[in-house]
């Protein structure tokens, strides 16, 4: 009887590890990778990895800071560009190294990055896609803590109840978005404050809103990843400084 408990926890175990290997090699698999312009912004002086975190500290004190949650799957240097991007206009902008590029994983990181680097400046947060419903679950239940929080082919998770939450609230999509869940997109805007900025890109699509090249089921872009990208920023430096 012992020997078969043995032989049973062996071959348990076995299956246990063989089960993380292949959905490591899987996840790895589907994970995409930042773009070259990507990797050369990451190159820049200006940027600092510390405490799983990548920082992109601008030239003069920072009139704000941002914590970026990525889209599930997209290494965060992918984003590296719209960091950069932030910077050059007076904000910090921190960007976690998420588990297994995920942010749901660690949905307070943000927690964690305030208390460290605190300045007495404006605190924000945003996410694309899995990101942004990743930002939503921690700004729910710590609105004290958040000046504002933005979307970028995202929105917030069922639970995230933001309409009576005192803080600025802005939401961006394109319409050749072919990821995003437009059912659950329209839907949720009940769960959002009511003076929310909403703003739709025309001919932008999921995958311009970082530098991964052209995620998979995603619609064509018919405006350059320049382009959607610089409408992004203009729209969140707007919503920081008229804060």
């Amino acid at each position: 009887m012992k020997l078969i408990l043995k032989r049973v926890l062996l071959w348990g175990t076995i299956a246990v590890i063989s089960l993380t290997i292949i959905t490591a090699i899987f996840i790895n698999l589907n994970t995409y990778n930042p773009m070259e312009k990507a990797l050369e912004a990451m190159k820049q002086p200006n940027v600092v990895v510390e405490n799983n975190t990548i920082i992109f500290n601008p030239e003069e004190p920072p009139i704000a800071n941002v914590v970026f949650y990525q889209g599930g799957l997209v290494k965060t240097e992918a984003y590296a560009v719209l960091g950069q991007s932030l910077a050059q206009e007076g904000i910090r902008v921190f960007m976690p190294q998420m588990f297994l590029n995920l942010a749901i994983t660690n949905t307070g990181a943000f927690e964690n990055i305030r208390q460290t680097y605190e300045n007495g400046q404006m605190w924000f947060i945003g996410g694309h896609s899995l990101g942004g419903a990743s930002a939503s679950i921690y700004t729910a239940n710590n609105v004290n803590n958040i000046d504002g929080i933005f979307f970028l082919g995202s929105y917030p998770s069922d639970s995230s109840v933001l309409a009576e939450k005192p803080l600025k609230v802005l939401s961006i999509h394109a319409t050749n978005d072919q990821i995003l869940n437009y059912e659950k997109y329209i839907e949720t805007k009940d769960i959002l404050p009511t003076d929310t900025v909403f703003i739709e890109i025309e001919g932008g699509n999921h995958s311009n809103f970082g530098y991964y090249g052209l995620q998979s089921g995603d619609g064509k872009s018919t405006i350059s990843r320049e382009v959607q990208q610089e409408l992004v920023v203009e729209a969140i430096v707007q919503m920081i400084r008229n804060k």
